[in-house]
């Protein structure tokens, strides 16, 4: 059976993997964008009064007696509301920030004598620290589109249903931008292929997936990180991040349902409904900001693939 092969985006310019440091010590990057007091859990399990800034790139605190801490984020940060059960801490409007899963957390707090006042408060301090993750996610990534075309000429793109660059944890201290290819079937497993760059020339690595595989979100505010078979990614947006796993179920789905391999009529079917998700997706982000890579570019790869 021949393959109709529709004409793609072209490639982007990348052509290695661009690796970066994850460390949270990286400097913080110009003035402050935001500024004020908050609570921090302090070592000593209590909250103490703290000088708060938000940066492009990470946030510091410094508390009355002198001390000073600063923190640079990274993709794979999360934010999240909580709340303590008991005692003087369950009247202050909680939030915590996880540099990394299952790293510790640091725990800050609104306080006011009006819950609503306390409660929008803490509304802007996590999503002003949600954005800063997403703005860094947004300066690592290329301009380049969603896809779900093949390439013409590169039989291995062949089945694909959906492409695009995301972010890799490779290591705790480190994470690279890979472009991920999310393969039909063949017999019992589908495959999330890994390459270098859009031009799909050196697949770096193959996620197989089959119908009991782990492909689930991750928890946080603003957040979107995804797990696939033990291997973190960050996508530009929460809004991309679901249409990724809207994929990887409906993949899963017909694993199970034990649905014989697509024939070429099937993917092209299963590629405009990807399309026209990826139509509405476009429609609605913002406008890129970020220029400059905001996390230290690592001269050598990782081992992380």
């Amino acid at each position: 059976m021949e393959l109709r092969v529709p004409k793609g985006p072209p490639p982007s310019k990348v052509q290695n993997v661009q690796t970066y440091s994850s460390s949270p010590d990286q400097p913080l990057l110009g003035v402050p964008i935001r500024e004020g007091t908050l609570w921090h859990l302090s070592a000593q399990d209590r909250f103490e009064s703290v000088t708060f800034s938000l940066f492009v790139n990470g946030f510091a605190f410094s508390t009355l007696d002198g001390r000073e801490a600063s923190v640079s984020l990274s993709p794979f940060s999360l934010i999240r509301n909580c709340r303590f059960q008991s005692g003087e801490c369950a009247r202050l409007k909680s939030f915590k920030v996880s540099l990394q899963e299952p790293d510790p957390c640091c725990y800050f707090a609104v306080r006011s004598t009006q819950e609503r006042e306390a409660e929008e408060e803490r509304s802007e301090w996590v999503l002003g620290l949600s954005h800063t993750i997403l703005l860094i996610i947004d300066s690592l990534l290329p301009m380049a589109e969603l896809s779900c075309d093949p390439l013409p000429g590169i039989p291995k793109t062949f089945r694909r249903l959906l492409a695009g660059y995301l972010i890799h944890r490779d290591d705790p201290d480190a994470l690279s931008v890979v472009y991920c290819e999310l393969q039909a079937p063949v017999g019992p497993r589908a495959s999330l292929v890994i390459y270098e760059s859009d031009a799909c020339k050196s697949p770096i690595m193959e996620i197989p997936i089959f119908e009991s595989s782990v492909c689930c979100d991750v928890v946080g505010i603003n957040c979107s990180c995804f797990v696939v078979e033990g291997h973190h990614f960050a996508s530009q947006s929460s809004s991309e991040r679901k249409l990724w796993l809207r994929a990887l179920s409906n993949l899963k789905v017909k694993l199970q349902n034990k649905a014989p391999e697509p024939t070429q009529d099937e993917l092209l079917h299963f590629r405009s409904a990807i399309r026209e998700n990826i139509r509405t997706l476009q429609a609605t982000q913002e406008s890129r900001i970020a220029r400059d890579p905001l996390l230290r570019l690592l001269e050598k790869p990782t081992k992380g693939f």
